[in-house]
């Protein structure tokens, strides 16, 4: 068997048309995974931020906005129209990464890691979302992988392709400037460790490069650094802490992948390997970072998506590193290492699909409930009134500074949907529905140790005062 192995390796080193085939055969498995229910979950939150920005004649804004825009329009407004464009992204990822990592690392490792990329639950996750994670998780990557060969061969030419990627990147979030911190602390620590020095380590091309990108990222902070009372006000809230943030980024990562990538890196340190260096920066800064912020500023795991594509190359690294240094009576070990890194996100993504309502609220089938028990004349009050709007083709009140006075005089039925925020967002109003209004329906989303909780009430007081007298 392992005969066999060692010949079907060879033959991928060697035969290009293997290659593409198997690369054929992933990304038809990127795409049937993300096509699967996309568009049977519910909205949330979010996506619905999404919608509003595409929904402008001539959107401004990232490139995974314009493409939004021009599916609805194309196709109107659904789930599954809303997310086709990060779904094309997230598949068309697979071939577009596959070429530089091959440059770099060979055949085998670029297509072992296309293969834990489609299978991902994070990406998957993503790709099924109306936002841009999986177009600024292409461009960053794409960025980072340029910069590294501009480095490497002393080509210019490369080091501008990596700003402008860097662009697209920034201008999906901001939080692509991560990528500033992870190639400073590269060249910082290529020039006090004993690593070989690269042929465009000079000072020209690191002029060329962060000349401009100072600019970039000057232009893409300004906002913030104009406005800072108006961008506090909204994330200026501490939301998470370090552990929460850890523990997140690992559930998604998964832990083999973790693992192996973390023991793969050592290993190649140990050998002096410039590739493995910097993306072991751009696996550990984001998330370092973040965990810091996450003391004093909003912050959630999703600013790390970035550092998935690193984890996983630095995994596929590692595994196929085991499988060439394993001795052949041994290798069957190795092998069985590759195929527990598939395993592990397959079985999570089972889970994804058939028991955790794709890891997200069930705002759909609550306001369908409210829909169809609602009366002529109710009013219906939702944590986030943009989703009521949707589903409800009418206007619901936001739980976000709700007066109160004004649902104790009402004279009708008033509903209540909430999700997991009210309750620290809005303690007094959560309260209030508490102990006046009725729990009618629970539509709780269980996922793992995280609960997407999503509970209808209804206030109605004529049962209230009816209650009160026969007491």
């Amino acid at each position: 068997m392992m005969q066999r192995i060692n010949a079907k390796l060879v033959e991928l080193e060697n035969n290009s048309i293997y290659q593409y085939l198997l690369l054929a055969i992933i990304t038809l498995i990127a795409g049937a995974l993300r096509f699967y229910k996309l568009g049977e979950w519910s909205f949330w939150g979010d996506e619905i931020y999404t919608l509003r920005d595409a929904s402008h004649s001539i959107p401004k804004g990232p490139i995974s906005f314009m493409l939004v825009h021009a599916a609805v329009t194309l196709l109107g407004t659904s789930e599954w129209s809303a997310r086709l464009a990060p779904a094309l992204v997230g598949v068309v990822s697979i071939p577009l990464l596959y070429f530089p990592i091959k440059k770099l690392f060979g055949p085998a490792v670029a297509l072992v890691s296309g293969l834990l990329l489609a299978v991902s639950p994070w990406h998957l996750y993503w790709s099924q979302n109306a936002r841009f994670y999986t177009a600024l998780l292409l461009f960053y990557t794409l960025a980072l992988l340029t910069f590294f060969f501009g480095i490497e061969e002393d080509r210019p030419g490369y080091l501008l392709i990596s700003l402008l990627l860097l662009g697209l990147a920034t201008r999906e979030r901001v939080f692509a400037l991560f990528f500033v911190p992870v190639v400073l602390c590269y060249l910082v620590l290529l020039r006090i460790l004993p690593f070989e020095k690269p042929p465009g380590l000079r000072p020209r091309n690191l002029c060329l490069f962060f000349l401009p990108g100072l600019i970039v990222a000057l232009f893409f902070a300004s906002p913030f650094v104009r406005q800072p009372s108006r961008w506090l006000a909204v994330f200026g809230r501490v939301n998470n802490n370090p552990f929460w943030i850890v523990s997140g980024v690992v559930y998604y990562v998964r832990i083999p992948t973790i693992c192996m990538g973390a023991l793969g890196a050592l290993y190649l340190l140990t050998k002096k390997h410039r590739a493995s260096l910097l993306l072991s920066l751009a696996a550990v800064v984001p998330l370092l970072t973040t965990m810091a912020i996450s003391l004093f500023h909003y912050a959630a795991n999703r600013y790390v998506f970035i550092s998935l594509t690193s984890w996983i190359i630095l995994a596929s690294l590692a595994a196929m590193e085991l499988l060439s240094q394993t001795q052949r009576s041994a290798r069957i070990l190795a092998v069985g290492a590759l195929i527990f890194l598939l395993l592990d996100p397959l079985g999570e993504d089972v889970l994804y699909y058939k028991y955790q309502n794709g890891n997200r609220d069930n705002w759909k089938a609550a306001f369908e409930s409210v829909r169809q028990q609602k009366e002529v004349g109710d009013l219906v009050v939702a944590a986030h009134p943009g989703l009521g709007d949707y589903y409800l083709q009418e206007k619901t009140i936001s739980m976000d500074g709700l007066d109160l006075s004004r649902i104790e005089g009402n004279e009708g039925r008033v509903w209540f949907v909430e999700d997991m925020n009210v309750e620290e967002l809005a303690p007094q109003v959560h309260d209030w529905i508490e102990e006046n209004a009725q729990l009618v329906a629970n539509l709780d989303v269980h996922a793992h140790a995280r609960n997407f909780k999503m509970r209808i009430y209804l206030y109605d007081p004529d049962k209230l005062r009816s209650n009160v007298v026969s007491k």
